[in-house]
Formats: structure tokens, C-alpha cells, sequence
């Protein structure tokens, strides 16, 4: 029975895939099956993410999940994910018990999961980033908050040592914010390690977490 519904998954991720690839393959710009993207790995990704029918219950974009399945735009497992350590197991296992029956891709190459990996954090980051760009209209932080995840959990103080002071002077505050939650894109070839790091706060940050940043970098002179 698991092998029949791996493999009718399988066939309608095929179908999807080709539908796809018909269409435009603008970065950022969502289709039938997923969100092209920038990189041949990405890309490499989302012919797995397709394939498996992730997208299905998931949704094309990580938003949207149906049916009992997680959704990948705020779990937790996903924010701790390096690289599909934590992905590639769920992936290979499957889920038998939901009511969905995710099925398992065992045979899946440590490639394929990586690749996988990749593909959803890269979607993870763009839905944070414009879900946390749009709060213009939220009530101001709590600067001793911000310190606080500053010199904590975010572990800023690892990259930025008396760089930061007068930097709400320097860019307004959508300019902040930007800058804040991605100075640099994370997921292309060559990525700083500055970029990479901003981009895994970006997938686990909360509203609070980055209001109370942005309030705390106000008060540095």
C-alpha cells in the first residue's frame, strides 16, 4: 500500500514538475510547481521537492500546509536544520501515521537531501523575510529586550564587535529592517559567513525578537 501511494506521489509530482517548466523561470516568481530559484542547487532542489509532492501538502511556497502536514514556514525541527541533518531523516523514514501518509524516500542520495534541505530553507527565508518586512504598522520594541537576544540567543556579538554604533542614523528604519534581516542573500555560491548566519536568524526569528533588535540598535550611539 506504501509503495502505491509513494508511487502515485511520485506520478503527480512528474506531472507537476512538467507544468512547471513550461512556465516562466523568474526567480522568486511562483508556478505549478514551486518557486524557481537562483541557483543550480536550489534548483536541484525543487525538482526533489516536486518529485516527492512536498508541495502538495506543504504548499508551493511553505504556506498553505494541508491536510495534517507541518508547516515548514515555522517549525522548529526545520530553524535547527544543517544542512538536512534533521530533515533527511523524516524524509528517508516517512511519516506513516498521519493522516496523510507521507511516504518514505529511503533510497534518497545524501545529495537529494541536502539539495532538498537547501530548496526549503531557501523558501523559509523568503516568506520570513516579507512576513517581517510588513510589520509597519506593529507597536515599538523593547530595546533591553533586544539587548538582551542581541548578546543572547541571536549571538550577535560574535560578528559585531562596536560596528554597529550610530547605525540608526545611518539608514531609515525600512532600510534597518532590511539590513537587519538579510544584508546579504544567504543561499547563493558565495555567501559570507556574515550572510549565512543572518539568514538562519531570519528563519527562526520571532515578530517580538526583531522589533526589540530593531529598538536596542536605536539606542546605540
Amino acid at each position: 500500500m506504501r509503495g502505491l501511494l509513494q508511487k502515485s506521489f511520485v506520478l503527480a509530482g512528474s506531472v507537476a514538475l512538467a507544468a512547471a517548466l513550461a512556465v516562466s523561470q523568474t526567480p522568486g516568481k511562483r508556478d505549478a510547481g514551486g518557486i524557481p530559484a537562483p541557483t543550480a542547487e536550489l534548483e536541484r532542489g525543487r525538482t526533489v521537492f516536486v518529485l516527492s509532492s512536498c508541495h502538495f501538502c506543504h504548499g508551493v511556497d511553505l504556506t498553505g500546509a494541508a491536510m495534517g502536514a507541518a508547516n515548514l514556514m515555522y517549525s522548529p525541527l526545520v530553524g535547527r536544520d544543517e544542512k538536512g541533518n534533521l530533515i533527511g531523516p523524516i524524509v528517508r523514514a516517512g511519516l506513516p501515521n498521519l493522516q496523510t501518509a507521507m511516504p518514505q524516500y529511503s533510497d534518497y542520495t545524501d545529495q537529494q537531501i541536502a539539495d532538498l534541505a537547501a530548496y526549503i530553507h531557501y523558501l523559509r527565508q523568503q516568506g520570513r523575510y516579507k512576513e517581517l518586512t510588513a510589520l509597519t504598522n506593529a507597536p515599538p520594541g523593547d530595546a533591553m529586550l533586544g539587548r538582551k537576544y542581541f548578546e543572547g540567543a541571536g549571538n550577535c556579538g560574535k560578528c559585531h564587535t562596536g560596528d554597529l554604533a550610530g547605525v540608526a542614523k545611518k539608514y531609515n528604519p525600512a532600510q534597518l529592517r532590511q539590513r537587519l534581516l538579510r544584508p546579504a542573500p544567504a543561499y547563493t555560491e558565495h555567501a559570507s559567513a556574515g550572510a549565512i548566519a543572518h539568514g538562519k536568524l531570519l528563519e527562526r526569528y520571532k515578530n517580538e525578537d526583531v522589533l526589540n533588535v530593531l529598538a536596542y540598535l536605536a539606542t546605540l550611539n
